[in-house]
């Protein structure tokens, strides 16, 4: 049974593999927290499924961040989840306990609460990015495949740096105590007033994908810090390099204070392991089905959780659209961020039947364009294993799979052929799908585009409603392409979504000004930003008063204390219908009394000085 669970975990911490294994590209391991009967159906069920569709043999294997092998189920010799791997040493079982006391004792000194020692670190975290850029580069390219412009736009340039610099400005006034309204009866005890503070929660545990292996550990990371919190950061044991480089510079001491961040490597041992513990607040990025497992765990402490899932991400595109202009970013989209391994890419296009044909043929000129057969047909003549702009997948297993959806099922329109699920290469392939489809049931992660055809826009809102908003699996993000306002609102109010863009895709998540988070199947919470340092903040409200007075016939005293009588009652109904001047109404006034008060105080004083001179004249 132990075996059974473990089984569990690594399959759901796989990231989008289907909504019973893993899901889309993220974090790669959780928690054995299903045992008993549970696991065993889970097991049987997730084997039946995939047995039908030759897939099931992934079960063991994956970790939601996309589908590579784990790295824990490689190795013949880990039985007890300590075994190091090649390339990352695994943290001890035995460690993580003493790991996180360490954590706890550390942050009861309350050494981050200081406004400049969380700017230290933060900068910290910039230096880091800063003088290894090119190595963090380089292990990008050797886990992903991807080249140096995906690292600066996707990993290290606005994604990180320019973050970094968005919180540095304002976290000052972020971390602020703001003085709030106290209204009627609450004040009568005047003087008094009301704060609201931001506290650091406290221990935060961080788990990440290997899908943006910096991003998504470093964001979090930086918005945790920036809230005064001490992290336990676990990465993806499948983005190897990535992860073994970002350990060693977070827990060197050159850029951090060692205090601030514990790293914690390894599969779904270590895991499971941490979330035996309490912490005071979790984030996690992986699939819908880990996601369950987390927040059950963490629902044992009440804990507040933070999970940032996933979904097939639907394109709407009108007859009223830029079909040009359309298909350039969805291809941009669905391709160069990361090879389709992310959880705002493009997943599927609804199409309008009259601007079909048109969208069909400027995507395929943008392939063209873009990502030329030639230059990975022949893994592009330089003897590299480079495959031009289209990167690789995380595994050959994700790879297998990915190319595996396309089946009978769907219509081949462009590509489908180049494929080398050995060297983790599936070439950018466009389908024509059903709702029937295999393409259809699961997030695709991968450079697969699959367009469904309909006659309208209400048949389009439809079909995603009837097959996916109705089920409650919600996307992650919504993107639609059309010039006109209206079909903008009306697509917009018919489907939920946990961000959307209009006429482009993905550049909305790299906004720090928006929230970023998932809704029903997609995600619970919300950051980046400020966002992300509210959720990794405690809101403090407190009432301070400024008067002892014990006198009883101060009103005040009076109506607070017995004993009691139909006075009492009555004082107190009618101050409660006095209207709240300090709250919206009060922000209203005090503009135009401001603007009034240099003016009345003038005419005051001329009028004092006309008596003042007529008093002198009559004497």
């Amino acid at each position: 049974m132990k075996f059974v669970a473990s089984l569990l975990i690594s399959v759901g911490l796989s990231n989008h593999l289907s909504p019973s294994l893993a899901l889309n590209g993220r974090s790669s391991s959780a928690a054995k927290i299903i045992f008993g009967s549970r696991c065993f159906t889970a097991f049987r069920s997730t084997v039946t499924s995939r047995a039908t569709t030759k897939r099931y043999y992934y079960a063991s294997t994956m970790i939601r961040s996309g589908s590579s092998t784990s790295l824990l189920s490689n190795n013949s010799n880990n039985n007890n989840g300590d075994t190091a791997s090649p390339s990352l040493p695994y943290t001890p079982i035995s460690d993580i306990g003493p790991l996180i006391t360490e954590a706890r004792t550390s942050h009861g000194t309350h050494f981050t609460r200081p406004y400049q020692f969380r700017i230290a670190q933060i900068n910290g975290i910039e230096r880091l990015i800063r003088d290894n850029r090119s190595a963090l580069a380089k292990a990008i390219q050797l886990d992903l495949g991807q080249g140096a412009m995906y690292a600066e736009v996707f990993e290290l340039g606005i994604s990180m740096l320019g973050r970094i610099d968005y919180t540095k400005s304002n976290l000052k006034s972020w971390m602020a105590t703001q003085t709030k309204p106290t209204p009627f009866p609450v004040n009568l005890n005047i003087p008094v007033h009301s704060e609201l503070t931001p506290y650091p929660r406290g221990v935060a545990l961080i788990l990440t994908p290997w899908n943006l292996p910096i991003t998504l550990a470093m964001v979090p990371l930086l918005d945790a810090i920036a809230a005064g919190n001490v992290c336990i950061l676990k990465m993806s044991e499948k983005s190897i390099h990535t992860t073994s480089l970002l350990t060693e510079l977070l827990t060197n001491g050159k850029y951090l204070d060692e205090r601030v961040v514990k790293v914690v490597n390894g599969g779904a041992d270590q895991a499971t392991e941490l979330l035996r513990h309490r912490f005071d607040v979790v984030s996690y990025t992986g699939g819908e089905t880990v996601g369950r497992i987390v927040n059950e765990a963490t629902a044992k402490f009440l804990t507040p959780t933070l999970l940032e899932l996933g979904g097939k991400n639907p394109v709407f595109v009108t007859k009223n659209a830029d079909v040009a202009s359309a298909a350039k970013r969805i291809v941009w989209g669905k391709v160069s961020a990361n090879t389709g391994q992310m959880c705002v890419c493009p997943d599927y296009c609804v199409v309008e039947s009259s601007v079909k044909e048109e969208f069909v043929e400027a995507l395929c000129k943008t392939m063209d364009e873009f990502y030329p057969v030639s230059s990975y047909s022949d893994k592009n003549s330089n003897g590299d294993g480079s495959h031009g702009d289209v990167g690789k997948m995380i595994s050959v297993e994700h790879a297998e799979r990915v190319v595996s959806m396309v089946d009978s099922t769907c219509n081949v329109i462009y590509g489908g052929e180049h494929h080398d699920t050995k060297e983790r290469f599936v070439a950018p392939t466009i389908v024509e799908a059903t709702a029937d489809s295999t393409i259809m049931k699961d997030e695709i992660f991968g450079p697969i585009l699959a367009i469904v055809t309909v006659p309208d826009l209400d048949s389009a809102i439809e079909f995603v409603e009837t097959n996916f908003s109705s089920k409650g699996k919600h996307p992650l993000n919504l993107y639609l392409f059309t010039k006109s306002k209206d079909e903008q609102q009306k697509i917009m109010n018919a489907i939920p979504s946990g961000t959307c863009a209009v006429n482009d895709v993905i550049k909305q998540s790299a906004n720090s000004y928006l929230p970023f988070g998932g809704i029903g199947t997609s995600g619970l919470g919300a950051y980046y930003g400020k966002f992300g340092f509210d959720f990794f903040s405690h809101h403090r409200g407190s009432l301070i008063l400024k008067n002892h007075s014990t006198f009883k016939w101060d009103p005040a005293v009076w109506m607070q204390f017995p004993p009691y009588n139909d006075n009492k009652v009555l004082a107190f109904r009618s101050l409660s219908k006095l209207p709240q001047i300090f709250g919206t109404p009060l922000k209203k006034v005090v503009p135009v009394a401001k603007a009034l008060f240099p003016v009345a105080l003038g005419t005051l004083l001329f009028w004092a000085g006309m008596m003042v001179e007529r008093f002198k004249y009559f004497g």
